[in-house]
């Protein structure tokens, strides 16, 4: 990526796809036995016992809940609570965590990781988002779209944890005799979000091994110019390196769809064939349900008609074949022809607490407005708000559509950790700057025959305060 990516607005937008960022050691419980020999020159054991140790670590890593969302989730898309033409879009979750999706598998055992002639193998991940709405609790009344607040507990059969509500269903720990199979830390009372999916449902909707392969990536993403979160990059980092789950399902248009991003972890048994149909060894009509620890859920709704913004603002206005076709006030009747004609024109008066206590009636527009502006009415840079403030006299009123616009850009720009950190820096550089160019005039106004003399020792990039005591500690020296 070139230093500089001022001058190429595309640089700005550069985004590579990665395959997968596999990490060092997967989620988990490990041992290390280490040992040691010693061999003479001829190499014979010396000892006969070979000394031996044996530890016991865990790697912790998400498993049925997550530990910190705010700090692991970056986004979700659809949006939670959204309202948009998203029936051609595939619901997905976008995590700071780059290696989140492969720190598990849903195989029972690891998957293959060596590279193959060079390539690096397609690895499974262990997470999926699943889509439902209301047409899926029609087709299989037990299931219930709200995620149920259970404990990791209630995912182990009643054999081997007896305060389980899991029954004869299937999930994760399916022919478990105790909760041995919990990672370091893990305890059957921890709280998490489950869902109950009849398996005739689950296998029409879950993704295969195969699928798994392809529906996780990560993305390495230029934040030049953008918002940035310390989560992603360090402040002034110029890429930002993020991890991707989709689901495999479109929403249907006006229904709410809920999704749910699950844990597939060791699931592979039950996961559907490459045919869509039930596993080896299930029968198709299998009246069960699998019960999936919910990692995160929201909901969205898909609209039919479009969502793009002129076909909103359209709608606004009663359609395209209405006359008033602006987003304006209409004036009253008794409204002068000033009034009039700042409303035609987008304005519109607004109360206005003056800095001195004062209230008053101000001109405020938005960005958009009716008619071609040719020129700035305003000089820029601009130093602060009031700067932007324009005085209408025709009114008697100040327009202060421009001094709105410049304090909102510095709110959002400032909501931006990296550049508000830059700008800080910045100001100190400035500052500092200019009371070194300040005091180096006055010393050299005040002391400028006394730094014309030589100094007796090699100078080595001396400020000109630094030089000065050199030179008149030189100075007292000689005189004596």
């Amino acid at each position: 990526m070139a230093n500089d990516n001022n001058n190429n607005y595309l640089l700005n937008e550069l985004v590579t796809f990665i395959q997968h960022h596999l990490p060092g050691l997967n989620a988990g419980d490990y041992q290390l036995t280490v040992s040691q020999s010693v061999f003479d020159s001829k190499g014979n054991q010396i000892n006969s016992d070979t000394l031996q140790n044996q530890y016991v670590f865990a790697v912790k890593g998400d498993r049925f809940a997550l530990s910190a969302p705010a700090e692991t989730v970056a986004a979700v898309f659809p949006e939670d609570g959204a309202t948009g033409e998203y029936s051609a879009v595939l619901p997905h979750v976008l995590f700071y965590k780059k290696t989140l999706p492969w720190v598990r598998y849903p195989t029972r055992t690891p998957p293959d990781t060596k590279p193959v002639n060079g390539v690096d193998p397609d690895v499974p991940t262990w997470l999926t988002v699943l889509l439902l709405d209301e047409d899926d609790a029609a087709e299989f009344p037990a299931l219930n779209l709200d995620p149920a607040t259970c404990t990791v507990g209630d995912l182990f059969p009643t054999a081997a944890y007896s305060g389980s509500s899991l029954g004869s269903n299937l999930s994760y720990f399916q022919g478990a005799k105790d909760t041995s199979e919990l990672d370091y830390g893990e305890k059957p009372t921890d709280p998490i979000q489950t869902i109950d999916l009849p398996l005739q449902l689950f296998w029409q909707l879950a993704p295969t091994v195969d699928d798994l392969k392809f529906m996780a990536h990560a993305r390495s993403v230029s934040l030049e110019n953008k918002p940035s979160n310390p989560r992603a990059a360090p402040p002034g980092e110029p890429v930002g390196d993020f991890s991707i789950v989709f689901g495999n399902r479109l929403p249907d248009a006006q229904k709410k769809a809920h999704a749910y991003l699950v844990s597939l972890e060791s699931l592979a048994p039950y996961l559907p064939t490459n045919d869509g149909a039930a596993p080896s060894g299930m029968q198709p009509n299998d009246p069960r349900m699998i019960r999936l620890a919910v990692l995160k859920h929201w909901s969205f709704f898909a609209t039919r008609d479009s969502s793009a913004f002129t076909d909103q603002v359209t709608a606004l206005n009663g359609g395209p074949s209405a006359t008033n076709t602006n987003l304006r006030l209409e004036a009253g009747a008794n409204s002068g022809v000033v009034v009039k004609n700042a409303l035609q024109m987008g304005y519109v008066p607004m109360n206005h607490q003056l800095r001195s206590g004062e209230q008053t009636v101000s001109w405020y527009r938005g960005p958009l407005v009716p008619y071609p502006i040719s020129e700035t009415r305003i000089a820029i840079p601009i130093t602060s708000a009031d700067a932007a403030v324009i005085f209408d006299p025709t009114t008697g009123m100040f327009d202060e559509s421009y001094a709105a616009a410049w304090t909102i850009g510095r709110m959002v720009a400032l909501q931006d950790t990296a550049f508000s950190a830059a700008l800080y820096n910045w100001k100190k550089t400035v500052l500092r700057k200019t009371v070194e160019a300040v005091e180096n005039e006055l010393i050299n106004e005040k002391f400028g025959n006394i730094l014309q003399i030589p100094l007796a020792f090699p100078e080595k990039e001396l400020s000109p305060a630094k030089s000065l005591q050199h030179k008149l500690l030189q100075h007292l020296l000689q005189s004596k």
